[in-house]
């Protein structure tokens, strides 16, 4: 008889999701298979349940949702042994582990830049009822495929921490890196109080800008990023109108940010964002990834000689780097702060409506 084990399934756009059981596959040559230890929720889980990246990716339902998550090696393939930065692995390492690059596209090969594979394998979004079937997160077993770049995580890295940092951390150090270098004369604004915007404070923070605000909400989240860093906080539920916001990130920074981060994805902080910088600063945009066209002052960003970059995900690089940063700094940061309750597979449409409405910053679930 074929071992099983559960996952929770997408059945359609909208719809609550069902726990189905599937055969536990046997990994090919440079796969793994492993335990979800633990996953959390990202924002763009919420999005593609809700639908609203259908006609963005490619994706179609039946899905087993979930990207962020830390896996415990049950079986190799054949020459798995070890990750992609040469380390060892034994069977019950945790791994976290990336979407699979072709390395044939010009992405993979020209620019180096593998995130942006045309023809990567993202496994969250692609039909569950095949073999492997356990291609996302919320699920009791992973299937690391071997074109997918995998890290170990360090021994001091509780699971919780390296399955939120492996998006939200690794796509802020990705996201520093194309913004250059931060020095101590930098005023920063950081659009956003979500899981971006609270790591990227903590990042900028051991970098020693002369100024971190953070614009964003709700209060809790604010008080978080000041704890992580942030100079200044500017609330949206105080300061609804984008005019009296622009006008408060100027005066703080004595007339406008020399970097900006738009880490918040809504509408319209784009074109507030090229407001907040003075002339001649860089903005790197990389909370928006749907959500459809959006009014911007086009004029403003040519008088201003702004300086503007998008940044999407990360390389396996990042996800490293994002595990070094926080087990380095695991006693200067309390990220348990940011993990919000534990939920079952059967509670997975209760973690995505406390996302939703933002009652929790990283739902975590534990299959």
């Amino acid at each position: 008889m074929v071992d099983k084990r559960k996952a929770s399934v997408l059945v359609d756009y909208g719809m609550p999701f069902e726990v189905k059981e599937f055969d536990i596959p046997t990994p090919g040559p440079g796969c793994l298979v492993v335990e979800i230890d633990v996953a959390t929720v990202c924002g763009s889980d919420v999005h593609v349940w809700r639908g609203h990246l259908k006609g963005v990716l490619p994706i179609n339902p039946p899905l087993i949702l979930g990207h962020e998550m830390v896996g415990r090696i049950v079986a190799f393939g054949e020459g798995a042994e070890l990750d992609t930065l040469g380390t060892p692995l034994a069977l019950g390492d945790r791994v976290v582990w990336a979407h699979a690059p072709c390395g044939r596209c010009v992405e993979c090969t020209v620019l180096h830049q593998a995130q942006l594979c045309r023809n990567r394998y993202i496994a969250y979004l692609n039909d569950c009822s095949v073999p492997p079937h356990f291609t996302g997160a919320f699920a009791q077993i992973g299937y690391i495929r071997s074109n997918a770049g995998r890290i170990r995580v360090p021994d001091d890295v509780d699971s919780g921490w390296a399955s939120a940092g492996s998006c939200a951390l690794r796509s802020v150090v990705k996201a520093l890196k194309v913004a250059g270098p931060v020095g101590f004369t930098d005023s920063v604004v950081i659009q956003g109080a979500g899981p971006l915007g609270l790591f990227a404070t903590a990042v900028l923070s051991t970098m020693g800008p002369r100024q971190i605000i953070v614009v964003g909400g709700p209060d809790d989240r604010l008080a978080l990023a000041r704890e992580w860093g942030a100079t200044h906080t500017v609330s949206i539920d105080e300061t609804p109108d984008p005019a009296a916001r622009i006008s408060a990130v100027r005066e703080i920074s004595g007339g406008g940010a020399t970097l900006a981060l738009e880490l918040a994805g809504v509408s319209g902080a784009f074109a507030e964002g090229t407001e907040l910088l003075r002339p001649f600063g860089r903005y790197v945009v990389m909370g928006t990834i749907g959500g459809g066209a959006q009014p911007v002052d086009v004029s403003r960003i040519v008088t201003k000689g702004l300086r503007i970059t998008g940044s999407m995900s990360g390389e396996v690089g990042d996800y490293a780097d994002a595990m070094a940063f926080l087990s380095r700094y695991r006693d200067r940061f309390n990220w348990d702060l940011m993990l919000g309750q534990r939920y079952s597979l059967d509670r997975l449409g209760e973690a995505m409506e406390a996302m939703l409405d933002m009652r929790e910053i990283k739902p975590v679930i534990v299959p």
